[in-house]
């Protein structure tokens, strides 16, 4: 395997800003149909949509939990890669860093009421990149500092990897989900989910130390317990090369043209507690990929200790070509003692499951005059009366990550102006900020459906210097 892959699989992954899909305010924005993809019980009053291709959802999502990780902080003026490493050590992160991005685009999203009207079939495609990573301090302090600092060891002397976890994956998405009103108060859905990976690196649950020793006036790099393994998929070839991987394999990639596949289902409700009040829920993304094309595997399960005249000591502002050098030369590191295998046997991947909650409170208000384009979207018949509905309410957000259970909570506004504009204010809690305030809207004009989100709407004005940013819009056509 090729000595710089070997940095950039290591590092690049504990220092790449990119969050957690929590798209709380598409959730329960009950008018816009891909609401079912956060929920596949969620009440549908419309008979059939049809999304614009490629232009009914996409969605972007990235940012940092340590607010100093910004475009201008990290990137701004910087002219090498190792100057961008420097300045993010240089914030102290700790292990409860981590790092998330999503992103999304839909190929097709459609639906229509089958012939008993208490169902509703959705169905379509989308692409979808993935990844998370959580800050391994231990390494990091290693990476830039090595085994003395002032003369005296670093950490201790000792370095753990067991916060080493990264998972990122593109996969192609074919699914078909069903509605289903149960009753005046309870709706129920789920969605079934044929995947495609594209391609994929994963490394989780990894284990092992390593400590500086000293025998007979040599220093002994010592490595214990080591339970360490990257999968790769799409990647790297089985000589630790990078992949010639063109768009068209990736574009294969996506439509089962490649090998990797998987299944996966999602499940949702929708229940009146009373006429004012109602609770929704999903569990989404219970999703298994197998991957076996283009597979290349990298396992450490055996202790070592590679002794030589030299601690590590990394050269301050130049630290990977110094990392280079230590695994270039043969006199420092004998690379046929670091007992890595390399495999090309397939691997099993599980998706991170995330769990919706939400309970809302509905305010009905007179609206006089006018045929809605849509039976009962975000308006109710009432004694004859046309009836705008607002709603407050809480929701929560929980996804199940390698190492940790990430969440957010979001208190939000929905109101409906008239028949042809809706809107609604979120302000949301999680480790990626205190002052999360996001704002959507929707739009009709007689069967056009247009739609826009954006979050963390204090630090759009001065985006190079936020940590978090999200937006998603789409474009349908909606029929009574």
């Amino acid at each position: 395997m090729d000595n710089r892959l070997y940095l950039y699989l290591f590092f690049i992954f504990l220092f790449n800003n990119s969050f957690a899909q929590n798209k709380q305010i598409l959730y329960d924005f009950d008018q816009i149909p891909q609401t079912l993809m956060l929920n596949p019980g969620a009440e549908v009053d419309f008979n059939k949509h049809i999304g614009v291709p490629f232009l009914s959802n996409i969605f972007f999502q990235a940012g940092a939990t340590n607010d100093d990780m910004t475009y201008n902080n990290i990137l701004a003026g910087t002219d090498s890669f190792n100057e961008i490493l420097s300045r993010v050590y240089s914030y102290n992160l700790d292990n409860s860093d981590y790092y998330s991005a999503n992103q999304q685009i839909e190929v097709l999203n459609a639906g229509f009421r089958l012939r008993n009207p208490d169902y509703y079939l959705s169905f379509g495609m989308y692409q979808e990149i993935d990844a998370y990573a959580n800050y391994p301090k231990d390494i990091s302090i290693l990476f830039f500092e090595g085994d003395y600092e002032d003369g005296e060891l670093v950490n201790n002397g000792k370095t753990s990897f067991d916060r080493l976890n990264f998972i990122a994956d593109m996969i192609g998405v074919f699914h078909v989900g069903i509605s289903k009103k149960m009753s005046d108060r309870l709706n129920i859905g789920a969605r079934l989910k044929l995947i495609s990976g594209a391609t994929n690196i994963y490394s989780i649950k990894n284990n092992g130390y390593y400590f500086l020793g000293n025998d007979s006036g040599r220093f002994d790099h010592d490595f214990n317990d080591m339970q360490i393994g990257i999968n790769t998929s799409g990647l790297i070839n089985p000589d630790g090369t990078r992949l010639n991987y063109g768009f068209s394999d990736y574009l294969k990639g996506l439509f089962f043209l490649n090998g990797n596949l998987g299944v996966g289902v999602d499940f949702g409700f929708t229940y009146h507690l009373n006429n004012d009040i109602v609770i929704t829920g999903s569990l989404l993304d219970l999703d298994y990929v197998s991957y076996t094309n283009k597979v290349t595997t990298y396992q450490m399960e055996t202790d070592f200790i590679l002794q030589n005249d030299n601690y590590f000591d990394p050269t301050p502002g130049n630290e990977i070509s110094y990392w280079e050098d230590v695994f270039d030369n043969g006199d420092y590191i004998d690379l046929e003692k670091i007992p890595i295998d390399t495999l090309q046997t397939g691997y099993n991947t599980y998706r991170s499951p995330k769990v919706n909650l939400s309970g809302k409170y509905q305010f009905l208000r007179r609206q006089d005059g006018g045929n809605y384009v849509f039976r009962d979207v975000r308006s109710t018949a009432y004694s004859g009366q046309e009836y705008l509905i607002s709603e407050v309410g809480l929701q929560t957000y929980t996804a199940i990550r390698p190492d940790r259970i990430v969440w957010a909570i979001t208190a939000f506004y929905s109101h409906q102006f008239n028949k042809y504009i809706s809107s609604k204010v979120t302000y949301t809690y999680d480790k990626l900020s205190y002052k999360n305030i996001g704002f959507g809207i929707s739009t009709h004009y007689k069967n056009f459906n247009f739609y826009a989100t954006a979050d963390n709407l204090l630090n759009l004005y001065t985006i190079r210097d936020s940590n978090y940013q999200s937006f998603q819009f789409g474009m349908n056509f909606i029929f009574e």
